[in-house]
């Protein structure tokens, strides 16, 4: 019997070889879980850890993180190998090789993400769906009839992932945009995508009710009374959150510096619902011209906010400083202050310009006093010193202008500048950082939380001094850091290239263990300050109170040395997706500003470059990326500059002309073009 012809087998073979073939995971790798999904098998010794990603395809990407030696990594995962890992969610994998090449198979989600899904709500009879319009999420998301709740059919709302068991994940109302601010919904679902909470759970807002803010003879044992201090506090007119004030006594050895911080911790105790919910939140998260707060507005902005005439509850760090500006002495205890004055940036400003005179009126409730005048100067000859030692030590002190976005009733964005910068803000600076260095100081030997910030890496510093030494030749570089930030700051030119010193530099982070910081040149330093915004500070403040009134006994230290290093994690992640949440309000908001002049021509400075392309900056403080692209200029990575065809050279701070053609909403992108 002859054979079959199998003259198409090579050609089939080939066809099959120039294709990628993913095979699905043996059933013997895989069992069903209580719901009856077939999932893989874990093996728990070959298995890593981390965040996953979705890309803008089927595929996605799994981020690690080495906490000891803080480097990052990130593995390609297939759409056949993700399992039910959604967006952010924590996942476990191990790695396979695929073509020589490392890749993460999913194996469990291990926590499910805090970012919310933001999408259009579609109610049936007994359950509803989420519809979500980020091109990332690529499922609806089931909502069972429970939780429904009030919200109607179309409603826009905010859900989390609780499970994902079936052929849609399963999730519950978070958050509803329909009672937000007006015009400012954009901002919110940005927020609510990145991990945001605007509501508090009913179990908060109780204990919120329950406060009372009547301080009682039992409140005021064991503080001191500095209620006869002249007192004030100095912030931007618009803040509501008024958390530090200021007291300064002139003495025959120098000065005492009082500064009193919000005692949050007399209000808001350990391991209740407000507790762990602003450990949860981590910071107060500023957007434009919201605020989405750490603790509720009855707290931050009433209870603990340091408002003028009132008896309010306070940690005081008191400091003094001798007539060759040196502390020789400080320590910090439990007090109750009055707030004389409340003062502005620009208030104090006119202060030390001779501007405002006695019995002139303030902003804010009073009059100016001669005594209050006199108090300000000697606040402005102390603080003087201060900086000039914090610059003598060596001190990073960038420059960046900070931008303020104006927004109209319905949220468009009419006026994109930079901020105002009060000469004011080094004043208070100076004393908060000498407070936070003085408190780090004093309980060293202690459990405590430390805003560390690490020396950077040799190679880094080498790379961007050869690059420095490229781009402005014959010019002596100075060996250390401050001198090459004074340098760069000498010249327009050269101020763009703070912002590559700076990505040289490791990041500042919370940590149990006191590693110094870098950028403020101190071997100690602690963020005390500002505890109504900032959880770190309200976690040291317990710990501080605790040592105080001696209570601070070995089951309390093994207590902390477990907690601490979790709050430290969990302290950095907020901290860090807050700052990424701003940045992208930010783009959004730079696009709708620019909406109309798609077409016009802007004069801009290169304010980077990279391999594939270069970034402007516009007069306004707004920056974006230029593509190459159709521009003609190529870049010269060696000499850190752009060449055209005619052999001109661009430069960081070279101006140049430059058309927006194009707004990409979806991605909140502008799209210009070289003149």
């Amino acid at each position: 019997m002859s054979e079959k012809p199998r003259k198409n087998f090579k050609n089939k073979q080939k066809k099959s070889e120039n294709k990628t073939f993913y095979k699905s995971t043996s059933k013997k790798d895989t069992t069903r879980n209580k719901s009856g999904k077939i999932v893989k098998k874990r093996n728990p010794e070959n298995e890593l850890v981390g965040i996953y990603k979705q890309g803008q395809w089927p595929f996605g990407f799994v981020d690690t993180f080495n906490e000891e030696t803080w480097e990052k990594k990130w593995y390609f995962t297939h759409e056949s190998k993700k399992w039910d890992a959604f967006e952010w969610d924590e996942v476990a994998f191990e790695v396979q090789h695929f073509r020589w090449k490392e890749e993460a198979l999913i194996t469990k989600v291990l926590k499910r993400s805090e970012h919310l899904v933001v999408g259009t709500l579609k109610v049936g009879k007994t359950y509803a769906f989420v519809v979500s319009k980020n091109p990332l999420i690529k499922t609806d998301i089931f909502i069972p009839g429970k939780h429904i709740g009030w919200h109607s059919d179309g409603s826009q709302v905010a859900v989390q992932i609780i499970k994902w068991e079936s052929k849609n994940p399963e999730g519950r109302i978070v958050e509803s945009l329909w009672n937000l601010p007006k015009g400012r919904e954009e901002i919110y679902k940005i927020a609510f995508e990145m991990w945001a909470r605007k509501s508090f759970s009913p179990a908060v807002m109780d204990e919120t009710k329950e406060l009372n803010d009547y301080i009682s003879q039992s409140d005021l044992k064991y503080r001191n009374d500095c209620r006869d201090l002249l007192t004030y506090t100095i912030d931007g007119a618009e803040s509501k959150d008024l958390d530090d004030a200021i007291s300064l006594e002139k003495t025959d050895s120098g000065y005492i510096l009082y500064v009193h911080i919000a005692d949050v911790s007399h209000y808001v105790r350990e391991d209740t619902p407000l507790d762990r919910e602003a450990r949860k939140r981590g910071t107060s998260i500023y957007l434009a011209d919201q605020v989405i707060p750490m603790l509720p507005k009855e707290i931050s902005n009433g209870l603990c906010s340091l408002h003028p005439g009132e008896d309010k509850l306070t940690l005081t760090c008191e400091m003094h400083i001798s007539k060759s500006w040196i502390v020789t002495k400080s320590e910090v205890y439990n007090s109750v202050i009055i707030s004389d004055y409340r003062l502005t940036y620009q208030e104090i400003d006119e202060f030390v310009s001779w501007d405002i005179k006695s019995w002139d009126d303030l902003l804010f409730w009073e009059k100016v006093s001669e005594y209050l005048s006199e108090n300000i100067q000697d606040l402005k000859s102390l603080t003087d010193v201060l900086s000039k030692n914090t610059e003598n030590r060596g001190s990073l002190d960038f420059d960046f202008p900070e931008t303020k976005i104006i927004l109209d009733d319905q949220g468009n964005p009419t006026e994109y500048k930079k901020s105002i910068r009060y000469d004011s803000y080094k004043i208070i600076e100076e004393c908060m950082v000498l407070a936070n260095e003085s408190v780090s100081k004093q309980f060293q030997k202690h459990p405590f939380l430390y805003r560390v910030h690490e020396d950077p890496d040799g190679e880094d510093v080498e790379k961007f001094t050869k690059m420095l030494e490229t781009v402005i030749p014959g010019t002596e570089i100075p060996e250390d850091f401050p001198g090459i930030l004074a340098l760069l700051q000498s010249s327009e030119q050269l101020q763009y290239l703070q912002k590559l010193l700076l990505r040289s530099l490791s990041k500042a982070r919370y940590s149990e263990k006191n590693l110094g910081h870098f950028g403020l040149a101190l071997k100690f330093y602690s963020h005390f300050t500002s505890p109504i915004r900032r959880y770190p500070d309200l976690q040291i403040h317990r710990i501080i109170k605790e040592i105080c009134k001696w209570k601070f006994s070995s089951e309390r230290r093994g207590y902390y040395n477990e907690i601490l290093p979790k709050v430290a994690r969990r302290s950095s992640d907020t901290a860090d997706r807050s700052e990424k949440m701003e940045y992208k309000v930010r783009d959004m908001l730079a696009c709708k500003y620019m909406s109309d002049k798609i077409g016009k021509q802007f004069t801009a400075n290169i304010s980077g470059m990279i391999e594939k392309g270069f970034f402007v900056e516009l007069p306004d403080t707004i920056e974006w990326f230029v593509d190459y692209g159709m521009t003609g200029l190529t870049y010269n990575p060696e000499r850190m500059l752009l060449e055209d065809a005619t052999w001109k050279e661009l430069h960081f701070g070279s101006e140049v002309q430059v058309i927006l053609i194009d707004i990409d909403t979806s991605r909140m992108r502008l799209e210009f073009e070289l003149v």
